[in-house]
């Protein structure tokens, strides 16, 4: 749902609607990225599958 509202403009700059819902998402992913990404580091022979989002020179 965060998604959809930040991409579909459901929450937009400077606006009051939805800013509990961002403020809650930006608060669960601050928390678990650096999570997973200590877990990804902390095992760098595990196969994590090819990258969604794989970087085009």
């Amino acid at each position: 749902m965060l998604r959809n509202q930040l991409v579909h403009g459901g929450a937009t700059w400077n606006s009051a609607v939805n800013r509990d819902q961002v403020r809650d998402g930006a608060a669960i992913l601050g928390f678990l990225v650096p999570v997973f990404v200590d877990v990804m580091m902390d095992n760098p022979h595990e196969d994590w599958g090819r990258p969604f989002y794989p970087v085009v020179e």
